[in-house]
């Protein structure tokens, strides 16, 4: 094996490359009565995607690339809101995306995009699309910080005690009915969510986000 102090700067340029953005594609229940609600007409569709992550690369690294990356994905046409996330293995980084409408999502994640990802990583990037019933900030967030996001799928839950709790996505696709929401940190996430039976669970490390709603 290379030695992580010895790896080609090739490969750390291809990470670079797609963490930034440079190389962009040609066709581009009750809570706090804080709560601000996104209608349907303003976001429509959340995608949540993965990317292989290199071994070499640190969460520094990655977090201080996602951060660069901010006005490049700032001036997309039709996304909204955009948290970038690393698994909670390590094993992948991506995001999770509000968007305007579908076709918009679409006109991002092309085939170039795919092509991109398989040819820097050595492996198929994956983007999931779930259809928004309702958004709502229950809280204000930052920029950046502690945060951590939970996909949360196939079981009814309510969030009407939820310390941490900052924002709620209901979401559905086909008949599967669930939530994505963004907590305060990751121990806010697990303590609301290993008190309830609340399906199938995939934890974000959310360190970056995005939000042209505000």
């Amino acid at each position: 094996m290379l030695n992580p102090l010895l790896y080609s700067a090739a490969a750390v340029a291809s990470l670079l490359l797609v963490l930034t953005g440079t190389a962009l594609q040609s066709a581009s229940d009750d809570v706090s009565p804080h709560d601000r609600t996104t209608p349907s007409d303003t976001a429509s569709v959340v995608t949540i995607t993965y990317v292989k992550k290199p071994w070499y690369a640190r969460r520094t690294l990655i977090v201080k690339k996602f951060k660069e990356s901010i006005p490049q994905y700032a001036a997309i046409a039709g996304l909204l809101q955009k948290n970038y996330h690393l698994s909670k293995t390590r094993e992948t980084f991506g995001g999770i995306y509000l968007w305007r409408n579908e076709a918009d999502a679409k006109a991002w994640f092309t085939r170039v995009w795919f092509e991109r990802v398989r040819k820097t990583y050595g492996a198929e990037g994956r983007v999931d699309y779930y259809e928004i019933v309702r958004s709502q900030e229950i809280a204000p967030s930052e920029t950046s910080g502690q945060y951590w996001s939970v996909l949360q799928l196939d079981k009814p839950v309510s969030f009407t005690d939820a310390p941490g709790l900052l924002r709620i996505t209901e979401i559905k696709h086909d008949s599967q009915y669930g939530t994505v929401t963004l907590w305060k940190s990751k121990e806010a996430a697990e303590k609301f969510f290993s008190q309830r039976l609340a399906g199938t669970l995939t934890y974000f490390d959310t360190p970056v986000l995005i939000d042209k709603l505000k």
